[in-house]
């Protein structure tokens, strides 16, 4: 069975923005749940990862105050600007109350980057984790094995928004729950919440970190092979690998590699699959079968398809493009680019893959069988 915790909602009736709630993202209940683990914690170091506009924030130092508790607190958050209206800053609600802190609780914003990056400044010793941020993979799950070797033995790990994707019909939204679900963990904390849904599920739920926890760590890094939502910037890819090969060795850091490779390629099949009209497989046998493949476009569309065969270590000798248009390469590619006219084949050794928008491909279709290259993918 699951435990339950307190609740705690003192620091609300305190809190000295009262319209700081308004802003909340959490039900009454939910709020008092994280409180109520505050109380029984006693945290000394806390890190919040995503603040939006920050009123989460400003319960959490409330509390903290209310209780009189000498913590350091991180909120960590990716975006500058709030993501529901960027007139404000991200975190603008919380700024409102940190004059009343006093000397008990250090405060610190760390924005515009994902957490990898912030850690190593943090430091060790967490006792207390906030995750609430995307809540689509690989999201919140590679936040808390990125986070897992800086926290502390019996440290809460609290997860917003669990049952999220039945609330907003989104079913990407997942990660949390996930978490919650795969970690291994002796205590995990969920209670019911009559008022949010049908069901009383609460959209609300923490755990905590024990040995169990970090000595079956290669259940998390199974989990992210389920469809990622996203795919990681190249800096922010490069920084988790970097935590990951340092802090789980070699073997897991090539496994996380393996495993985004993998995001990666499915990212772009579906991609290509809606754009091309039939499933990205088909694709790839009709290819296989060709020797001179050429792309036509050199933007967006030819990007994708020249990712996907790269990865997929398919055969492309060129981009052609119309002859009124410029030569310009989209970013990425790096391939011979020719006009229709100056192809360097005749047009019957030739196979062309139509990758522009499809506004065009009928006119571009037209052209090409006008040039005698019949042999369209």
């Amino acid at each position: 069975m699951y435990k339950s915790v307190e609740l705690f909602d003192g620091p609300e009736k305190e809190i000295e923005q009262k319209f700081c709630l308004d802003y909340s993202e959490m039900t009454a209940f939910q709020r008092s749940f994280l409180c109520g683990l505050i109380k029984e914690k006693r945290p000394e170091k806390i890190v919040e990862i995503g603040v939006a506009a920050g009123a989460t924030t400003a319960l959490i130092l409330q509390c903290l105050q209310t209780l009189a508790i000498e913590a350091e607190v991180y909120s960590v958050d990716l975006m500058l600007r709030w993501y529901r209206n960027e007139k404000y800053e991200t975190g603008f609600i919380a700024k409102k109350i940190l004059h009343n802190l006093g000397e008990r609780i250090k405060h610190k914003f760390l924005m515009g980057s994902s957490i990898p990056f912030f850690l190593e400044q943090i430091g060790d010793q967490i006792d207390f984790l906030i995750l609430d941020t995307t809540h689509a993979l690989p999201g919140e799950l590679l936040d808390f094995v990125i986070c897992l070797p800086f926290l502390k033995e019996d440290c809460v790990v609290v997860m917003h928004d669990i049952v999220e994707n039945h609330l907003n019909y989104n079913d990407s939204q997942i990660a949390t729950k996930l978490l919650f679900d795969v970690v291994r963990a002796e205590k995990k904390y969920y209670m019911w919440e009559d008022e949010l849904n049908i069901a009383g599920l609460s959209n609300i739920a923490a755990f905590r970190v024990g040995k169990e926890t970090k000595d079956n760590v290669r259940d998390l890094f199974s989990a992210m092979t389920l469809n990622w939502q996203y795919i990681l910037r190249d800096i922010e890819r490069n920084k988790y690998r970097e935590v990951i090969r340092e802090y789980y060795g070699e073997e897991y850091g090539q496994l996380f590699d393996r495993i985004e490779l993998l995001q990666m390629n499915t990212q772009l099949q579906k991609r290509i699959s809606e754009h091309y009209g039939k499933d990205a497989e088909y694709l790839k046998i009709k290819w296989k079968r060709e020797k001179k493949i050429f792309l036509y476009g050199a933007g967006h569309f030819a990007k994708l398809y020249y990712e996907w065969a790269r990865l997929n270590h398919l055969n492309m000798e060129g981009i052609v493009i119309s002859d009124e248009q410029e030569k310009l390469l989209g970013e990425g590619i790096e391939l011979p680019i020719y006009y229709l006219s100056e192809m360097p084949f005749e047009p019957e050794k030739c196979a062309v893959v139509i990758a522009v928008n499809k506004l065009y491909q009928g006119t571009i279709l037209q052209n090409l069988k006008k040039a005698g290259y019949d042999n369209i993918l």
